[in-house]
Order: C-alpha cells, then sequence, then structure tokens
C-alpha cells in the first residue's frame, strides 16, 4: 500500500526540476499505454529523495504521482543497473493512483489526438 502519495500536474513541480536537473534514474522510459497509445508513462526513480514517480503524458498534458520508496537500502543512488523489484511494484500502484485521478483527462486528450478534434 502507497504510504504517502503526492499527485498532480508535472509543470511547476519539484518533480520536473528534478528531471530537468538529472536528479532522476530513468526506470520507464516512454512506455505507451495499453488502451490508449497516445499516451506515454515513464518511471523515475529521485536520487536526492529516495522516492518513486511516475509521470503520464498526452500532447501537452503531463500528471505525475510520486512516493517514497520502499527500500531504504540500498539507497537510489545506487539503484543505477535498474529498478528493483519493490520499485516496479510501487510503480505499478503509483500508476493506478495516477489513471484514478487524471484518467478522464488523459483519456479525452487522446481522443481529440485521435479524431484531430479541438
Amino acid at each position: 500500500m502507497i504510504d504517502v502519495l503526492l499527485a498532480g500536474p508535472l509543470g511547476g513541480s519539484a518533480l520536473e526540476r528534478h528531471i530537468a536537473r538529472g536528479e532522476v534514474i530513468v526506470q520507464v522510459q516512454d512506455r505507451p499505454d495499453r488502451e490508449f497509445r497516445e499516451v506515454s508513462w515513464c518511471q523515475y526513480g529521485i536520487v536526492p529523495t529516495n522516492e518513486v514517480a511516475v509521470t503520464a503524458r498526452c500532447g501537452p498534458i503531463a500528471f505525475f504521482a510520486l512516493a517514497p520508496s520502499w527500500l531504504a537500502f540500498p539507497g537510489m543512488a545506487d539503484r543505477l543497473f535498474g529498478a528493483d523489484v519493490l520499485d516496479v511494484q510501487l510503480g505499478q500502484e503509483l500508476a493506478d493512483a495516477l489513471w484514478s485521478r487524471h484518467g478522464s483527462v488523459l483519456v479525452a486528450q487522446a481522443l481529440t489526438l485521435r479524431t484531430g478534434s479541438v
């Protein structure tokens, strides 16, 4: 179960700043959604805070969800060669939570992109 969850628009967030400064380890990069291929998913390990974050992007829209990693050791900086299975599991829970909160907006944007309507 997720201990602490922060979620919202990616733009202007602390997560966006961590990504811009290169303070993250990319664990999953630009994986298309199974149903809405216009939506792409990423997962990051945030090194300074030992958190796991998931983002979903569709066109100009991007949301995130994050929580503390379930692992205290090894630290995120030492997970350069891949995500731990617990980070993957946490990422799936974060993706589910993100979709529950923002999925309707992402679906609407995906359908707009598919049809080309505004």
